[in-house]
């Protein structure tokens, strides 16, 4: 292996791993820090992905921070303990 050979091996390396970290990094997780705290607010569910989370905002115009897709929908304190409990969280 000659010099150009380990730089080119190297750059690669830096980039796929660039690549790996950037690809996989960005997504929430499934059940939010509020989600179990009843005091946060109004439980909401995204139909796309089932993120979990609450606010006392209202949340249906916005997009998932999970999936980006607008299809949060306010559910009631069963279906959240349902899904809560469904997910052992």
């Amino acid at each position: 292996m000659n010099r150009r050979e380990f730089f080119k091996y190297l750059l690669t390396g830096i980039l796929a791993t660039g690549a790996i970290v950037s690809a996989t990094g960005c997504m929430a997780p499934l059940v939010s820090a509020t989600a179990r705290d009843k005091s946060a607010g109004d439980p909401w569910q995204c139909m796309n992905c089932g993120h979990l989370t609450r606010s006392k905002e209202d949340l249906s115009g916005t997009r998932c921070p999970r999936c980006t897709q607008r299809m949060l929908k306010k559910i009631t304190e069963e279906e959240m303990a349902l899904a809560l409990k469904k997910l052992n969280a």
